[in-house]
């Protein structure tokens, strides 16, 4: 089992490519965007502000109030959007960030009107800068580029790193609050502490200190976020139980499907259920197993790959769907076989709409499939979950250190430096669950959390241990292609998490 989960870790196809770098016109169109968002986040915590002091405030009808509920929602699934690829889809880009344009207007109109009512002084963005009235690449990389310099113009190069933290937190969050949405839970409350906690990148002269209490402090809220995802998955595909994992490959029509949305990947099920195709997954979409619900799925054969999409997608004999939070890079990918429901999706990726799958399945059914050659037969490997042997555990670790790995990449190493103490070894890299049990059941000031993956959603799961202050936080070496730099050095120099 060490061998599969051991694929998922700092590997990427920008190795190949040796494009391991930050694009920058990527960066600038993605600060561009998160610039409107901020915008947003600003007139959304003073009119939060506003109706702490004074509730009557015009205009703050029960429509408004819906409208304002809307925004909040639209500037979330925004957030929820990371840039890797640099070849993308340029009218999903312009349609997103001129929806936003049009949506801060009416909140920054309704907090101005509100500031002219009360008689009190208005205040602005720093440094917004406005979207051009001509919709180029030209024009938005210019105003990108200078989203860019002027962020770096006003903020030390420790408060930068701070501020890039306190963005992929709020990123991440957002992708976690796009899930639940798709499940049909919403929370506006969550939605507001999100863009209060982004909205305090606004502002160039916070401290140092409370920048960092301000990221602790949203740790727990997005802890809070995770427990409630589990919940509802659990809830919708049954509760979880330790499960096998096919890793055979099998002769016929195939589809592989990447991502982390297991909603998704139960919408292609239930639209292939009357077809004779073959259904992989990949990347993280493994954890589907572990759920009930989806043993009712012969189409669901197994699991293909790990989280290379380079060389996975090239290897797999069919088309390929990649869910709305796949973040992957796939610039020197084949084309015309990928297809996805991606806010931006990446250039000449075919667009799903509506989560009509026809022309999926049609490219599917008329592709060759894998033959009778190609057929492999792999031992199956266990998705572990077993609460009682952790629970074993932790009650022999009292008064010991107690080690948690989470993944397995350079297992037999990390096993070996952390051999004092008691060890809990969670292979999945995305295994939140079995995690947040551990926290909740254990002295944190004997805790080390090592975590061997790369990935937004790992940021995101390390992150969110903050606030329980555990003893030591141990993180994966990430090329600059999957976390920004900036990220990584506010984690190691702000809250002490040492780059194994």
């Amino acid at each position: 089992m060490s061998n599969f989960f051991n694929e998922f870790s700092d590997k990427s196809s920008c190795k190949n490519s040796c494009m391991c770098s930050i694009d920058p016109s990527s960066y600038a169109l993605e600060e561009l965007l998160l610039n409107e968002i901020k915008q947003i986040a600003f007139y959304i915590v003073k009119l939060g502000d506003f109706s702490d002091h004074f509730p009557d405030c015009s205009k703050d009808t029960e429509e408004y109030a819906v409208k304002d509920v809307n925004i909040m929602q639209n500037a979330i699934r925004a957030l929820s959007v990371i840039i890797v690829n640099t070849a993308f889809r340029l009218d999903d880009y312009t349609s997103l960030i001129y929806d936003l344009e049009k949506q801060k207007q009416i909140i920054k109109t309704k907090y101005l009107d509100c500031c002219k009512e009360r008689k009190i002084k208005y205040e602005l963005v720093e440094n917004a800068e406005e979207l051009p009235k001509i919709s180029t690449l030209t024009n938005l990389l210019k105003a990108g580029e200078v989203v860019v310099v002027e962020k770096q113009k006003h903020y030390e190069p420790k408060k930068l790193d701070l501020i890039e933290l306190i963005t992929i937190f709020a990123k991440t969050a957002s992708i976690n609050i796009e899930k639940l949405r798709h499940l049909g839970y919403t929370n506006p409350e969550w939605n507001y502490k999100i863009l209060k906690f982004l909205n305090y990148t606004n502002f160039s002269s916070r401290k140092i200190d409370k920048i960092k209490k301000k990221i602790c402090d949203f740790s727990e809220v997005s802890l809070t976020i995770w427990k409630k995802l589990i919940e509802k998955l659990e809830e919708k595909y049954g509760k979880r139980i330790e499960n096998k994992i096919n890793l055979e490959i099998k002769e016929g029509k195939s589809i592989l499907i990447s991502g982390s949305d297991i909603d998704e990947l139960d919408e292609l099920l239930e639209a292939l259920k009357d077809e004779n195709i073959n259904v992989y997954t990949n990347s993280t979409l493994f954890s589907a197993f572990s759920y009930p619900h989806f043993s009712k799925y012969k189409n669901l054969v197994g699991h293909f790959g790990a989280e290379n999409a380079e060389a996975d997608f090239t290897k797999f004999k069919g088309p390929i769907f990649a869910t709305q939070n796949f973040l992957q890079k796939v610039d020197y990918l084949r084309r015309g076989t990928i297809y996805t429901t991606k806010i931006i999706a990446p250039e000449r990726m075919i667009r799903i709409k509506n989560h009509d799958f026809k022309p999926l399945i049609e490219n599917a059914l008329n592709s060759d499939g894998f033959i009778k050659d190609d057929e492999k037969f792999i031992e199956k490997i266990t998705l572990k979950y077993n609460k009682d042997e952790i629970a074993k555990i932790i009650e022999n670790a009292q008064g010991k250190e107690l080690s948690v790995i989470i993944g397995s990449y350079k297992k037999d190493e990390i096993i070996k430096r952390f051999s004092v103490g008691e060890i809990i070894e969670l292979e999945s890299p995305v295994e939140m669950e079995l995690l947040i049990y551990i926290l909740e059941h254990t002295d944190c000031n004997n805790l080390n959390l090592i975590f061997t993956h790369c990935g937004p959603n790992t940021i995101n799961m390390l992150l969110s241990t903050l606030y329980v202050n555990p003893k030591k936080i141990y993180f994966a070496k990430c090329p600059n292609s999957l976390i920004n730099p900036h990220t990584i050095s506010a984690m190691a120099e702000e809250f002490n998490v040492e780059i194994i």
